[in-house]
């Protein structure tokens, strides 16, 4: 059974099935969910057959979505419009054979009939980036603390470790994407560490930060297309940490599509660092 879930920025979300029974509106077609735009840009001369390619990207996403309403019109007429408000954010949700994927979008039109036993409200989104991205971000870790213990817990004469040291120098993460990505890295020193770096080693990117973090320190660095970020948080401060990126970086590490060899270290405190970093998968049909 496939279902269709919007939520706008305040949390009020709607559904939208084919299942008369579960759901006040019901479903009668999707647009935009299974096809892309790509726009091709070329160039023509006077003096040579055909055009010269200059550069594609895929075009925004427009979603349009038709349901009808059986009964309670005037009520679920304003529910709608509650829900599909104007100058707002909302996150559209496409569910289908157990899988979930979800997509952001801005509101373009609602229109709803004025008569009718059945009436059919029409409701345009636009989304600005086109890709649907998963239901949950993935999330790996390189190095971290494992606990050892569990309750009840009994210790014996011998003592016990509390903990374990996990650490991964180099890992290899699969991006199931039709396209590179960007991720959100986080840094965590459990003692002094000077000048960390991460590294993609397929691609061959590094993204060196040029500064020493104390005990505690945590930088997060998010490299998502549109919302390149460094934030270093100290003492229950949010420091803006951009400016401490080496200039002979040879990018801001992305995910290429495939697999990929992701590793770190530091000119010293390389052992003292918690590493970890969350994806999001994006797809051009959901």
């Amino acid at each position: 059974m496939k279902s269709v879930r919007c939520v706008n920025d305040n949390g009020v979300s709607v559904e939208f099935t084919y299942n008369h029974d579960s759901t006040e509106f019901f479903l009668v077609s999707l647009e935009g969910v299974y096809e892309i735009k790509n726009a091709v840009n070329t160039s023509q001369n006077a003096t040579t057959d055909g055009s010269n390619y200059a550069g594609e990207s895929l075009e925004q996403r427009n979603i349009v979505i038709t349901v009808n309403i059986r009964r309670n019109y005037s009520e679920n007429r304003d529910f709608l419009s509650r829900v599909f408000k104007v100058h707002s954010t909302g996150t559209f949700y496409h569910t289908e054979d157990g899988h979930t994927r979800k997509i952001d979008y801005r509101v373009e039109n609602l229109n709803v009939e004025e008569k009718g036993i059945i009436r059919a409200a029409v409701i345009s989104l636009i989304c600005p980036d086109p890709y649907f991205k998963d239901d949950e971000a993935t999330h790996i870790e390189m190095a971290s603390w494992e606990e050892n213990f569990e309750f009840p817990l009994e210790i014996s004469e011998e003592g016990m470790e509390f903990g374990i040291r996990s650490k991964e120098t180099i890992k290899i993460v699969d991006n199931n994407s039709t396209t590179a990505i960007g991720i959100q890295m986080t840094i965590i020193a459990n003692d002094v560490v000077v000048n960390p770096s991460i590294m993609n080693v397929t691609t061959g990117e590094t993204l060196k930060l040029l500064c020493t973090m104390l005990p505690n320190d945590q930088i997060i660095i998010t490299t998502k297309q549109g919302s390149i970020d460094i934030v270093l948080y100290r003492g229950g401060q949010k420091i803006d940490y951009n400016y401490t990126v080496d200039e002979e970086n040879e990018g801001y590490i992305q995910l290429e599509a495939g697999r990929n060899h992701i590793s770190y270290t530091a000119d010293s405190g390389d052992d003292y660092m918690d590493v970890n970093f969350d994806f999001e998968n994006c797809y051009v049909m959901a």
